[in-house]
């Protein structure tokens, strides 16, 4: 395994068109994982602008042949191993029980699309390393736009309210930006935070930044579960820094130190938030609750957002959610995630237990709880594969991201425990696995270590 890791990653010499062109298509797939809201029709499939980039830089490393040695022991890896394995399962699990390999094949497309675009990014150590710091760079620009769209639609009663949606269940306009959700631009910004904040030679402007502007979007999207998911990574990242490395006491404290930053500005955030009575607009004209009709089109090769209802299920569009991809404790979407998985249970016996039901075929089996005649589907992630999957799926997931964290260098391990752990309690309550960010970070996470790295280590 050590050997295939250390050789993943090549840094092989390219011509400086060659490298222009790579690290270009490298940072519009980064890019388009901010747009998450925009898609196109094609040939009458709707597809979504994170799911074409990423065939682009696939494509442009096949023909290269420069590339195509680099892409091909990429593939090699144990990670990329591991998720190809949990991809033709799941394509053998839709095969043998799916009612409708059409529907089904929206899922398995996309993941197919992950895989590429995981091996892609993991072909070249510079193109992980420029991914990552493109990444960090877009952390407070993300949360002070999602934050000033915040503060616009509301001040302006919905009248200028681009990048916002009006939210039922709070009744407030919220910041979603360019993502397809309030609660995907939210698991966006806590990612990339996590990252910047805990990696080593941070610098307190990049740390004041993050710290003041942070707490300011999380604000804006009226996202508990982010808020969660961010504290959790923190923390866990804080209690593995301090009981794996061998330096002082005053070593292990500073290196946690822009950590402890962001836990304080977030607490006195929210605090500053409950003292003034929550984020409830005080104009009460504001439009009046409805039900939004959940959606997705009948007949695309990606899962996408439609106005128009229809029978076919999308798990993974949030804005089907209902908001449900928050947390509400007073029983309401904690009940319904319980109605959910207790629907799901009905199909997961004997055989399918084992072997799974088919990918994405929930939906044809129930309608959403509560809205007759939509068809459900399961935000949970372990439950929605081991729905599709089965126990054997649920495995297969399991030792991905097992994988993920053996194969991440030694230095970087607690940055990976923290993200890991914050991203497996947001994929449990709003699972974004499908979504191009996924496999951008996994890959950013695996990099090999930069000399800067190398010497901070040392030091």
């Amino acid at each position: 395994m050590r050997i295939a890791t250390a050789s993943a990653f090549q840094r092989t010499s390219l011509t400086g068109r060659t490298r222009l062109i790579t690290l270009g298509l490298i940072a519009a797939v980064v890019v388009s994982s901010f747009l998450g809201r925009y898609d196109a029709e094609i040939l009458g499939f709707r597809v979504r602008v994170e799911q074409v980039v990423p065939l682009l830089l696939a494509g442009w490393m096949l023909v290269h042949p420069t590339l195509r040695p680099a892409f091909l022991r990429a593939l090699r890896h144990p990670v990329p191993l591991v998720f190809t394995a949990f991809v033709a399962w799941n394509i053998v699990a839709t095969l043998i029980f799916s009612p409708s390999l059409t529907w089904s094949a929206s899922i398995l497309v996309w993941l197919l699309i992950d895989l590429l675009l995981l091996v892609s990014m993991m072909a070249l150590a510079e193109g992980a390393e420029f991914a990552g710091r493109l990444g960090r760079l877009s952390v407070a620009p993300w949360a002070l736009v999602g934050f000033a769209v915040y503060v616009v639609a509301n001040l302006t009663r919905g009248q200028v309210a681009f990048g916002a949606d009006f939210d039922y269940l709070y009744e407030v306009y919220v910041a979603r930006v360019t993502a397809i959700e309030a609660n995907i631009y939210a698991s966006i910004l806590i990612f990339w935070t996590l990252l910047a904040i805990t990696r080593r030679g941070i610098g307190r402007w990049e740390t004041a930044a993050i710290a003041v502007s942070v707490p300011l979007g999380l604000v804006a999207s009226q996202t508990r579960t982010a808020v969660f998911s961010l504290v959790l990574g923190l923390a866990v990242f804080g209690l593995f820094t301090v009981f794996s490395l061998r330096s002082s006491w005053r070593e292990r404290v500073r290196r946690i130190a822009p950590a402890l930053v962001l836990i304080g500005t977030l607490v006195v955030t929210y605090g500053i938030v409950a003292a003034l009575g929550g984020t409830e607009p005080a104009d009460r004209t504001l439009p009046t609750a409805t039900t939004s009709a959940p959606s997705a089109p009948a007949t695309t090769s990606t899962a996408s957002p439609s106005p128009v209802p229809t029978r076919e299920p999308d798990p993974t569009n949030p804005e089907q959610q209902n908001k449900i991809g928050d947390v509400d404790f007073q029983g309401g979407t904690i009940g319904f995630r319980l109605e959910v998985a207790g629907l799901a249970a009905q199909e997961m016996k004997g055989v399918n237990l084992w072997f799974g039901n088919g990918t994405n075929t929930f939906g044809l089996r129930h309608d959403q709880p509560g809205t007759p005649g939509v068809s459900g589907h399961i935000i949970m992630l372990p439950v929605q594969v081991l729905y599709d999957g089965g126990i054997v799926g649920l495995g297969l997931l399991i030792a991905l991201f097992v994988t993920v964290f053996v194969c991440v260098p030694r230095p970087r391990k607690p940055i990976a425990a923290g993200l890991l752990a914050s991203y497996l309690l947001s994929a449990t309550l709003t699972s974004m696995f499908w979504f191009a960010v996924t496999w951008i970070l996994i890959a950013v996470l695996l990099r090999p270590l930069t000399e800067d790295e190398r010497d901070l280590d040392r030091s």
